[in-house]
């Protein structure tokens, strides 16, 4: 006789059960993978409905612009060989020109502080009683031509 017909009610029952809860199991597994399967697709197939297609840029739009990248490349190009060739010489230039005519104002300035000065001390000898003024006179003409010296001293030590 055969395997199946030596057991028992109770044995075939429990075999029986056993296989059931094997299956059981096996088919909750398969339904849980399933059910995540068609989740994820149907969140995929709502996502790219509505997903806004965002304008590209075209191919023409994309060429002017490599276009327009190129020529100012090109410029750019030029600007440096341009800089390069300018030379930035400080005593060509209009700085230098304009510090010479100060200092030389300032020197012809104290010339004439010179002069005015010599002017007073004759103009004292010639009136009576005039040193007071003389004085007076002479250290406000030092403190101006003074000033003007360390101006003049100020403009050279420029560069």
């Amino acid at each position: 006789m055969s395997d199946v017909e030596q057991l028992s009610d109770e044995q075939r029952i429990s075999l029986l059960e056993g296989k059931v809860g094997k299956n059981r199991t096996v088919i909750t597994v398969v339904a849980l993978t399933m059910l995540v399967i068609l989740s994820v697709s149907f969140t995929v197939l709502i996502l790219k409905l509505l997903r806004v297609d965002e304008p590209g840029v075209s191919g023409a739009s994309f060429q002017e612009q490599v276009e327009i990248i190129q020529a100012l490349r090109l410029d750019l190009e030029e600007q440096k060989i341009t800089i390069a060739s300018l030379s930035l010489n400080y005593q060509e230039s209009q700085a230098a020109t304009f510090k010479k005519t100060l200092i030389e104002q300032e020197q012809s300035y104290q010339e004439f502080l010179s002069a005015l000065k010599l002017g007073m001390y004759d103009l004292a000898k010639m009136v009576q009683g005039s040193r007071t003024w003389l004085d007076v006179y002479n250290d406000k003409l030092n403190s101006v031509k003074n000033m003007s010296e360390l101006r003049e001293k100020n403009l050279k030590r420029l560069e």
